[in-house]
């Protein structure tokens, strides 16, 4: 009892302490929970965070003091400071357990800190942020969960997270109708948040949807990149250039992909940071511009 008694040591709440010096990250708390109850499930945007749904920014980031949220059975515990409480109904598909490297670790395996948690899964999580979300973040996480991964920038991931049919057996309770709204809008292919906001200001404003991702085939019939988004019919592609696009090497891929597509036969509308702002309202005036321009009636 002494050794709790020492400085070093600080109480965030009842049974829960941490080491004074310590910089505590959200699955820190969430982990110890999850070890100390075998009833604890982390859930909400705090499942959200530890598995990387792309969140807004009001949400993205934990600091101490923002409560974890976490179910456990009804009349097991109460919120306070450092919980939020719920009492969820889940099913054995809703759950997964899994082990985090904590962000502070050692990147050597010898060293690594591992953390086992239980979480709700990634659909079961998308289910559970609709009435803390707006429509086009719901959608923009399904986006994220159905997207067909890139083995060769992510760790030799090959499958999506989740298919559009499991986000479907997800639109149940309460939030049934807008979580079916927003799975009507999910779109394989989208590879950013950002683009997902794009898609849903051209059809907000009345354009053709347009294909995402997928091989530009020019008049030859051989394929070529795949553009952000395209339009087949009109022989028009848009990339969206974020910040990464600003160093020099990806200027002169930059370069070489315009000229592919000039190649091609098509016209490409490059779309810039400036261009995302405002819902997106000068995105769509450049797309506009150029679907009409070749030919395209609203």
């Amino acid at each position: 009892m002494e050794r709790l008694r020492r400085a070093d040591l600080k109480r965030l709440r009842t049974g829960l302490l941490a080491r004074t010096a310590a910089e505590l990250v959200e699955m820190d708390i969430a982990s110890a929970l999850c070890r100390s109850d075998p009833d604890a499930v982390v859930v909400g945007v705090s499942s959200a965070r530890i598995q990387a749904l792309p969140l807004p920014l009001r949400l993205e980031k934990w600091s101490e003091g923002t409560p974890v949220h976490i179910s456990f059975p009804p009349g097991r515990r109460t919120t306070d400071d450092v919980i939020s409480r719920h009492a969820l109904v889940l099913g054995p598909g809703d759950l997964r357990a899994a082990s985090f490297v904590h962000p502070a670790s050692d990147a050597s395996n010898s060293n690594r800190l591992v953390l086992p948690l239980r979480l709700t899964s990634r659909a079961r999580t998308w289910r559970d942020l609709a009435r803390a979300l707006s429509h086009a973040r719901l959608v923009a996480i399904g986006d994220h969960l159905v997207r067909r991964p890139r083995p060769d920038f992510e760790f030799g991931r090959s499958e999506p997270w989740c298919s559009l049919e499991d986000l479907a057996l997800q639109c149940t309770g309460r939030h049934a109708q807008i979580l079916r709204a927003a799975l009507q809008d999910v779109r394989v292919g989208a590879d950013s948040p950002r683009e997902t906001m794009l898609r849903l200001a051209f059809a907000e404003a009345g354009l053709p949807e347009p294909e995402i991702n997928v091989p530009l085939v020019g008049s030859d019939g051989r394929a070529r990149h795949t553009p952000d988004f395209q339009w087949p019919a009109h022989r028009i592609a848009a990339e969206y250039d974020g910040k990464g696009h600003s160093e020099p090497d990806q200027v002169k891929r930059d370069i070489a992909r315009a000229r592919r597509v000039r190649d091609a036969g098509w016209t490409e509308v490059r779309l810039f940071a400036t261009d995302a702002e405002n819902d997106c309202a000068g995105a769509v005036d450049q797309v506009r511009r150029e679907l009409r321009f070749k030919g395209w009636v609203p």
